[in-house]
């Protein structure tokens, strides 16, 4: 069974989110963290990333969502799965 770095999920993560957002990655953060996640809690907490950007990107959220599931299973390797948050999900249940 593979396992994954839990840090380097969460830095392919932040990648992406920086090559699209820019600057406004922080602000994404932020909005995140006031519903209580930490970046480092992405993968504990998937529903929540997912909801936050869509929230925030309405529908250029599938966009966003769709680069960070090529990157997921690109990076490491998997297989992609059909939604972020259970992608998410599988990732989190993997990491160590």
């Amino acid at each position: 069974m593979a396992e994954f770095d839990r840090r380097r999920v969460v830095s392919d993560i932040h990648g992406v989110l920086r090559g699209l957002l820019f600057t406004e990655t922080e602000v994404f953060y932020f909005h995140l963290e006031n519903l209580g996640v930490s970046r480092d809690e992405i993968l504990d907490s998937p529903d929540k990333f997912v909801r936050t950007l869509r929230d925030i990107f309405g529908n250029g959220s599938s966009l966003i969502e769709s680069a960070i599931i090529a990157e997921m299973a690109r990076g490491l390797n998997v297989e992609a799965k059909e939604d972020l948050a259970g992608m998410l999900r599988f990732l989190g249940e993997k990491s160590v």
